[in-house]
């Protein structure tokens, strides 16, 4: 379809995109701005790119897809070091994605069984995916010289995923080699901080060479009216007008679409409906539309399954995105369920839970899907997998509901004892506070179930270890630690004897670990070290076991060196990895590498700013250096996302008295106090000023209360020291 230009649009456009980096385009469906924006941008001094946002459509990235393609073409021809460097966001976001600069092999939880891939992705594991492709592009960008207006269409359908990397892009790129142009067609896009701009209608002169020559004014007048300016319906009207329909007068616009559409035959229909899907429901032929909404729903699902088994396919070989358009169009939600069952796996391997539940969210609402299937289907499996996620994302109100009644329909399901392991694990380290009499509960049927149905399953043992494994950190959360160390063992040696060392070997380096982690609970770092040790040379390139082996030598004296290098592997192992940049800065602060913890702090609040305890550290840091006007910008921005924490109020207070300001420092003090009223650092430090503000008395009080509740010498200084100044 020819685009048009929309005259009074233009400086709009221009000035927004000039002012702000970005701007949402608000258009009603079928106005084709393009030409518009293309005419508005000529001379902006970037290149100006076009794409469609619609994930469903172009896979969950859809809108910087072809961003990504040229940027991976480019740099393996000119800078493969940079594909080498950001790696592991690469192949983590895009799992199917091989590239020769490749240099880090996937750990077990990428080359591990669908079935056994009991480990899944925390949900902030997403944004530092995000963080990693984001600087992959924004340096590629400065070594190709890239200045890009990326204009995407139908952003209101762009996936969470992809619009919270247009809010990472816009939060890193300082130099702005990126700017974005969002063409909302639903009124539903909204970032804080975008210009907005309303395209508005075009003029009959603008649409006039949709118009034939000899049509009449006054004909061509009705027809834009009844189109209400809008070129996508203007042109349906013209067919219909064409047809021999009255557009204009008593008919609607749907209406005589429709009587045009009933002239057609029914194999006409079918023809015309057949087209539409198979080019993915184009949304430019408005009769090719409307003919869809009201002709053989049957036929259009049957179609509808057809173009999606063949787009997984394609998917698989790595020869397109995840396209899940097709198997979300089906109106049958119980077929629609069985399609979208394996692009949900899919979403939910990857830890892109936020697009995974954008449509995910309404099936597991629906109380018919929720109990669809024998119990054993992939269906349900689906439905588990839901729930896992959602307990560890906090919502185990959801989760709990859902699994109770999966027990309660399927109690002879094949996933009983994934649903009784998620119930323990849900009471046991999820939900707060946590209920370990009920999660043992839990943990004890599941194991009384393994042994009563399924002693004769092919992975019996198997089965058994993993409930068992759940029990076992259920009694090191109890102070058992015995009885933890002892199932984990035994454990261990049945998978081995029965499996032997390669075989589930996910779950068998999960056993070694859950040992490691009981002996560092009871003081025995030298065996906790030692286990850890065995786990990362089973799954070398799991990050995330180095920076708990980075925590454990920190604790050990004369192992820093070692702990530091352990936070750098798991910082080159993993995507953006603000915790190890956290704990580094803990260890680089002991060992008195002040910049180099502040450098920590900073990157780990590049990857997160909202990470509070990154703030609260920087400002003691800073505090304890003598910049105490920096210390109360960082505590202040802490306290924005944990305003109820008392060490961060007592820290303003303190703060804001070396700036010799004692009315702010004592508000500070008290508040730390209604927070925790036994909050000893911050009596003392309250009695320090209102002695110095006349206040003796009050001042006592509190003095006595820090000395009450810590014994610290310089609290029994501080009493003193006021007794002394009211006996003289």
């Amino acid at each position: 379809m020819a685009d048009f230009v929309q005259s009074h649009a233009l400086a709009l456009i221009s000035e927004a995109v000039g002012a702000s980096t970005i701007t949402v385009l608000k258009a009603d469906k079928g106005m084709a701005p393009r030409a518009t924006v293309a005419t508005a941008l000529a001379d902006c001094g970037s290149n100006v790119e076009f794409a469609d946002g619609d994930w469903q459509r172009g896979g969950y990235l859809a809108g910087f897809q072809n961003l990504v393609d040229a940027a991976l073409e480019w740099t393996t021809k000119e800078c493969p070091h940079l594909i080498e460097k950001h790696q592991q966001s690469l192949k983590r976001l895009f799992p199917l994605l091989s590239s020769a600069a490749f240099t880090v092999p996937k750990d077990l939880t990428n080359t591990s069984s669908k079935e056994e891939r009991t480990r899944f992705y925390h949900h902030e594991y997403q944004n530092k995916l995000l963080v990693g492709l984001a600087e992959y592009l924004l340096e590629y960008a400065s070594r190709s010289g890239l200045r890009c207006v990326l204009v995407i269409d139908r952003a209101s359908e762009m996936s969470p995923t992809a619009v919270n990397l247009v809010k990472v892009l816009r939060r890193l790129d300082s130099e702005r080699h990126f700017r974005f142009v969002l063409v909302d067609h639903s009124n539903s896009v909204f970032i804080e901080g975008a210009c907005e701009v309303n395209f508005g209608c075009y003029s009959i002169d603008e649409l006039a060479g949709l118009f034939k020559p000899d049509m009449a004014p006054q004909k061509r007048r009705l027809i834009f009216e009844a189109a209400r300016g809008n070129p996508l319906l203007l042109r349906a009207l013209i067919t219909c007008n064409q047809a021999g329909m009255p557009v204009v007068g008593y008919l609607t616009s749907n209406a005589a679409i429709d009587l045009h559409l009933a002239s057609l035959s029914p194999e006409e229909r079918s023809e015309m409906l057949r087209s539409y899907v198979e080019a993915d429901c184009n949304p430019t032929d408005l009769i090719a539309q409307r003919n869809y909404e009201t002709f053989d729903r049957e036929y259009a699902d049957s179609l509808h399954a057809e173009m999606h088994r063949a787009a997984i396919e394609k998917h698989l070989a790595g020869k397109s995105p995840l396209v899940t358009f097709h198997a979300l169009s089906v109106r049958n939600k119980f077929k629609r369920l069985e399609l979208i069952a394996e692009p949900s796996e899919i979403l939910k391997s990857i830890g892109l839970y936020d697009t995974w539940f954008s449509y995910f969210g309404e099936m597991f609402a629906d109380p018919e899907l929720r109990v669809y299937g024998t119990g054993n289907d992939a269906v349900n499996a689906v439905f588990i997998n839901a729930a896992f996620v959602l307990y560890s994302l906090g919502c185990g109100c959801v989760s709990v509901p859902y699994l109770d009644l999966f027990y309660s329909k399927f109690p002879s399901s094949r996933y009983t004892p994934t649903v009784l392991y998620a119930q323990s694990m849900t009471y046991a380290r999820y939900q707060q506070p946590v209920n370990l009499p009920l999660a043992e509960q839990y943990a004890l049927r599941n194991i009384d179930t393994i042994e009563r149905d399924f002693k004769y399953h092919e992975k019996y043992h198997y089965i058994k270890v993993f409930a068992e494994n759940a029990y076992a950190y259920i009694k090191a959360r109890q102070g058992q630690f015995d009885e933890a160390l002892q199932l984990c063992t035994e454990g261990k040696a049945t998978m081995s004897e029965i499996y032997g060392d390669n075989r589930f070997k996910l779950h068998q380096s999960i056993l070694m670990y859950n040992i490691s982690q009981v002996y560092e609970l009871v003081n025995e770092l030298s065996l906790a070290e030692r286990k850890l040790g065995d786990v990362i040379a089973v799954d070398p390139y799991y990050g995330e076991y180095q920076n708990d082996l980075g925590n454990l030598l920190g604790k050990v004296p004369g192992r820093e060196v070692h702990a530091s290098n352990a936070y750098a592997r798991a910082i080159e192992l993993c995507p953006p990895y603000y915790e190890a940049h956290l704990n580094r800065a803990g260890l680089r602060k002991r060992l008195g590498d002040t910049q180099g913890a502040l450098s920590d702090l900073d990157r780990a609040l590049s990857i997160k700013p909202e990470e509070w305890r990154a703030l609260l550290e920087k400002g003691n840091i800073l505090l304890s250096a003598g910049n105490p006007s920096s210390a109360i910008e960082a505590y202040l921005a802490a306290a924005e996302f944990v305003p109820s924490h008392a060490d961060l109020q007592s820290n303003l207070g303190l703060a804001y008295s070396e700036l010799e300001k004692p009315e702010q420092s004592i508000a500070h003090y008290q508040k730390a106090l209604d927070i925790d009223p036994r909050h000893a650092p911050a009596h003392n430090n309250l009695a320090i000023e209102l002695f110095n503000a006349k206040q003796p008395d009050l001042a006592l009080e509190h003095a006595n209360q820090a000395v009450d509740f810590a014994g610290e010498p310089d609290y029994e200084a501080t009493r003193n020291h006021i007794r002394m100044a009211l006996a003289s």
